[in-house]
């Protein structure tokens, strides 16, 4: 199989409705709807929801079906005390110049 680059393919049951997109909170198993709400929800955990759903969609592909031109590492750490851990998601994209626009593969 080749790179699939379907928005859906990475976000299961992502949707386009009218000018909003739209991403059912169950796609994210670590986010509830309360960390999620507009005005009360806390947004680093929605942040983390989305990287680490994109990486682990990524994760899922074999390397062939990988795209070449969008990566995402993951590094993580653990604290001294063993208390917290630290992850990182780096994002990497490949750019064509003529637009600032993702390259095609």
């Amino acid at each position: 199989m080749a790179f699939n680059p379907a928005p859906s393919h990475w976000i299961p049951n992502e949707a386009v409705s009218g000018s909003d997109l739209v991403i059912p909170i169950a796609s994210f198993p670590e986010l509830t709807s309360g960390e999620a709400h507009a005005t009360t929800g806390d947004i680093r955990k929605l942040a983390y929801a989305i990287t680490k759903k994109l990486y682990d969609a990524q994760q899922a592909e074999s390397a062939a079906d990988r795209p070449a031109k969008m990566q995402i590492t993951k590094g993580q750490s653990l604290s001294a005390d063993g208390t917290t851990m630290t992850v990182t998601h780096q994002f990497t994209y490949v750019l064509a110049i003529s637009s600032a626009d993702v390259a095609a593969e």
